[in-house]
């Protein structure tokens, strides 16, 4: 796998393990906004979801696995959507998630958790584009992917900072234009609207 090993596609076991997960995700957003990312580490996201250190293990290999697993559930339809060639009702909701809940995407985007919230778009961006046809000439998917993630990341941080005003709906229409854009720029076989 990758650096940042996801393992959230398993399936629950069962509801205790559901709940179980649920408690260790909703603590580690209280704790990343009430003491930031950096300042979380696996005993003390525990003890905040009131479960053993050993059990956060079960479910968990990381810190970095848990911000993993609560940018993925955004992430991966926000990829798939920008690389389409029509971009989907579903990218301007998700993109209004983000406002709507700023300060923890906020939290989430910029300080310690920056380089992994990139490595984990990068990784979507990157498994989305390995499924297209690529001219010769390309570059690899990872360094489009890597493009691609630094540049959606850039437009939701300065939107969500205050720094450029927008609607929900402008910005995902320009978080699409411009990834799809680029996207068939650097693959050159991506499909045309």
């Amino acid at each position: 796998m990758t650096a940042i090993e996801i393992r959230s596609s398993r399936p629950a076991a069962d509801r205790r393990t559901q709940r179980t997960r649920a408690a260790l995700i909703d603590a580690f957003r209280d704790l990343v906004l009430t003491e930031g990312y950096d300042a979380i580490t696996p005993t003390r996201l525990a003890a905040k979801a009131n479960v053993g250190r050993s059990t956060f293990y079960e479910h968990f290999a990381s810190i970095d696995e848990v911000l993993g697993v609560s940018m993925g559930r955004l992430f991966g339809p926000m990829v798939t959507s920008t690389l389409a060639p029509r971009m989907t009702p579903e990218m301007i909701e998700i993109i209004q998630h983000f406002w709507d809940n700023r300060k923890i995407g906020k939290a989430m985007l910029t300080g310690g958790s920056r380089p992994v919230v990139l490595a984990i778009l990068t990784e979507r961006f990157e498994a989305e584009l390995t499924s297209l046809r690529v001219a010769p000439t390309a570059p690899s998917p990872k360094l489009a992917a890597a493009h691609l993630a630094a540049g959606a990341l850039a437009m939701l941080e300065t939107w969500l900072a205050g720094r450029a005003p927008g609607t929900a709906t402008q910005v995902a229409t320009a978080m699409h234009a411009a990834g799809y854009a680029a996207a068939r720029a650097l693959t050159v076989e991506a499909p045309h609207p």
